[in-house]
């Protein structure tokens, strides 16, 4: 399918806890990242739809797919072949308007920006708005047959991703007070980060790709 750009995978290994630590058992189990040329989507044939399907029954549950927009606050990439990532997902309390979910994650990424610049070893951070979310269907367990419908709405905000050279130099920006105060915004309904284990199943983009808009 050459209108799929990248699909990366991240397993998430730790949770960022409430002491600014990396102890805590994840809530999350996997997500999946999918980068397409404009204008497409998850164009799969239906009997490879029907797989997907089949093989989501086995393990999979609560599945939940958005449409984001990816911009590069941070990139200092440089030819490095081996670096540590981290994701944060946000979502807005339920009676929140769009409007104040956007300003807040503003603020967020401004914040994320300034605070990177003397941040030892670190080397990316996108930011993925969400658009978008399509309606999960249940089977055996809620949540395991994407639809090509979407919700009126949703309350996720974005995603945060962030790249190091390494865990230690990442954990200990992380444990700043100011970063932590940041990362864990009470105003937000969910505010969680993972360190994780990224594969690369895929990747055909250029530079100029990975910062276009995307699903």
């Amino acid at each position: 399918m050459p209108h799929v750009l990248s699909y990366h995978t991240n397993r998430a290994d730790a949770e960022y806890d409430l002491t600014a630590g990396w102890r805590q058992r994840p809530r999350a189990f996997r997500f999946a990242i999918l980068r397409f040329t404009l204008g497409h989507g998850l164009e799969f044939p239906p009997e490879v739809r029907a797989q997907i399907i089949e093989d989501h029954r086995l393990f999979l549950r609560e599945l939940r797919d958005f449409a984001v927009e990816e911009q590069a606050v941070v990139d200092r990439l440089g030819g490095q072949t081996g670096l540590v990532k981290y994701l944060f997902e946000f979502e807005r309390p339920e009676e929140a308007p769009l409007a104040e979910g956007e300003s807040t994650l503003s603020t967020l990424v401004h914040s994320m920006a300034r605070e990177a610049a003397d941040a030892f070893g670190l080397r990316r951070v996108l930011v993925d708005r969400v658009r978008s979310e399509a309606v999960a269907e249940a089977i055996d367990e809620p949540g395991q047959r994407l639809t090509d419908r979407t919700l009126p709405q949703t309350t996720k905000q974005a995603f945060l991703e962030l790249w190091f050279d390494n865990h230690e130099w990442a954990e200990e920006w992380f444990a700043r007070p100011v970063v932590r105060a940041v990362l864990r915004d009470p105003w937000w309904a969910v505010a969680r980060g993972y360190r994780v284990t990224e594969e690369c199943q895929l990747d055909r983009t250029t530079r100029a790709d990975a910062v276009q808009p995307h699903e």
